[in-house]
């Protein structure tokens, strides 16, 4: 039974990876150096965000607005969590639909294999569609706030 209950648990969190997760903010060993040098988003140096930024076709501030907004969204999505089920059988997801948490307790495996099936097909459900929902919402928060900063320029 347990055996089964991993099974479907490996299969949801197959069937959830399909999503790309946000890329993890870069860590700096030291921020001493780049305090007070123009550094641009993303730990960049001025010419290396020039660079980019002409690649990309934007000025330098549109750049650097861009990153910020990135890395802002994905803080959002990787900090977000959307729980489903009942508290016997739970599975939670972050913003990027990625099963975070798997709780199964020993009362819903006595209920039987069609119930816990079932219980389990529900929080995996309602969980992913709340993630996505935070998705969307997420998204649609980073396109006022591009809109925002890009009145100012």
């Amino acid at each position: 039974m347990k055996a089964q209950i991993a099974v479907i648990v490996c299969l949801m969190t197959v069937a959830s990876s399909w999503v790309i997760p946000a890329p993890a903010r870069p860590t700096r060993t030291s921020t001493s150096l780049n305090m007070f040098g123009g550094a641009a988003a993303g730990g960049q140096n001025n010419e290396e965000a020039e660079a980019q930024a002409k690649a990309m076709g934007m000025s330098v501030k549109e750049y650097q607005i861009a990153m910020r907004m990135r890395e802002n969204l994905a803080t959002a999505l990787n900090n977000h969590r959307s729980t489903g089920g009942t508290p016997d059988c739970q599975i939670v997801h972050d913003g990027n639909c990625i099963v975070k948490e798997v709780k199964i307790t020993d009362s819903a495996i006595a209920e039987g294999k069609e119930k816990l099936e079932a219980a389990v097909l529900k929080a995996w459900g309602e969980s992913f569609e709340d993630a996505k929902a935070a998705t969307q919402r997420e998204f649609q928060a980073l396109q006022k706030g591009v809109a925002e900063e890009m009145k100012g320029l």
